[in-house]
């Protein structure tokens, strides 16, 4: 369980610098070369619910073990399900791969703390 839990906590902090960049350097992750205000805005719109998904995805296997715990691991691993929906729709393969491994960590993670 200590592999998976730092594996966890390593999947979280990658989802929330991301999240962050998203929103501070939107035209980072969308290559685009100058973003447009829309562009920004959704950056910070992710962000904000990302940024406090990843937060609770690190915390709770700790604080929240057992059933609350899961739950919350299972949003956080639905999320990373959307997200690889959209680099299927984007054709963005590091997006695909790393939603990928996200959602196989936290649904891991859930599995082992429910």
């Amino acid at each position: 369980m200590n592999a998976l839990s730092a594996a966890n906590a390593v999947a979280a902090v990658a989802s929330i610098a991301f999240a962050l960049v998203g929103g501070v350097r939107p035209a980072a992750l969308s290559q685009s070369g100058t973003p447009s205000a829309g562009e920004r805005f959704y950056g910070w719109m992710y962000a904000t619910r990302a940024v406090p998904l990843g937060l609770a995805a690190l915390f709770a296997p700790i604080a929240w073990p057992g059933p609350a715990g899961s739950l919350i691991l299972s949003a956080a691993a639905a999320a990373q399900v959307g997200d690889a929906a959209i680099g299927v729709a984007t054709r963005k393969w590091t997006m695909i791969a790393g939603a990928s491994l996200l959602t196989a960590v936290h649904a891991a993670t859930a599995v082992a703390t429910a």
